[in-house]
């Protein structure tokens, strides 16, 4: 199995995706860029959270008899526990996204918490983008920023991980026969916006994409997001971008 990883910063602020790789584990967070408002109770940067978080997570996923959920959920709590004394967290902290997956035994186990995505890309040639999709049903749903922000970690809203262990019971997971795939693409939304913002890609063409030439798909993306017209740009117009692809048929 070989590993590549692209991550390009949006700009010349601090990258706040995570991602690495570890024996047969591989991770990937997307910190969440909420205004300062909605984390005002604790001074970590949210680049600090989706780092910390993402090296807990690898390593408390080695373990196999641990399922990936509560590997993250003893992540959040240990991450809590490195700041909560010195941060209101009540008061809003830092959260990130999660994309995560485990190579055990005959199958590729996976979990996705928020909307980073995991694109698995059959033998066959069949693209399966896993995601979790709550947080743009929300967004839709509600008048203001205060009101999402009102519906994150809560009962009927989205989720993403934070200071709350139970996020990672909400969070997607499987398995697929690892026989079936020739790759798999751990992809922040910075990456997916090719596809969801540009319409540079589908996810079948994205997939090809970044097993070809991850620094091209990157390249158009920055172009594209500059060619963008001023109604159709989103609220920031560079978003960190970050892939990690497992080639699973080359050994």
């Amino acid at each position: 199995m070989h590993t590549l990883l692209l991550s390009d910063p949006a700009g010349t602020a601090p990258n706040e995706d995570a991602a690495g790789v570890l024996g047969e584990v591989a991770v990937m967070l997307d910190g969440a860029g909420l205004p300062q408002r909605f984390r005002a109770g604790c001074h970590h940067s949210v680049a600090w959270f989706s780092h910390t978080l993402a090296a807990r997570l690898l390593s408390r996923a080695q373990d196999p008899s641990t399922t990936l959920r509560d590997a993250l959920a003893g992540a959040i709590a240990e991450v809590r526990g490195l700041h909560e004394g010195e941060c209101d967290l009540a008061a809003g902290s830092p959260s990130a996204t999660v994309v995560a997956v485990r190579r055990r035994e005959e199958h590729l186990e996976h979990l996705v918490l928020s909307d980073s995505a995991l694109l698995l890309h059959h033998r066959d040639g069949r693209v399966h983008r896993i995601t979790d999709l709550r947080i743009d049903e929300v967004v839709a749903a509600e008048p203001s920023a205060e009101a999402v922000e009102a519906r994150r970690n809560a009962p009927g809203g989205f989720w993403v991980a934070r200071h709350e262990e139970q996020a990672a019971e909400q969070a997607r997971a499987g398995s697929t026969p690892l026989a079936s795939l020739a790759s798999a693409h751990l992809v922040s939304d910075g990456v997916t916006r090719a596809v969801d913002l540009l319409g540079l890609h589908d996810d079948s063409s994205l997939a090809g994409a970044l097993e070809a030439d991850p620094d091209g798909v990157v390249r158009a993306l920055r172009h594209g997001e500059e060619a963008l017209a001023a109604d159709r740009r989103p609220r920031k117009m560079h978003d960190d971008a970050t892939v990690l692809t497992f080639l699973l048929d080359r050994g």
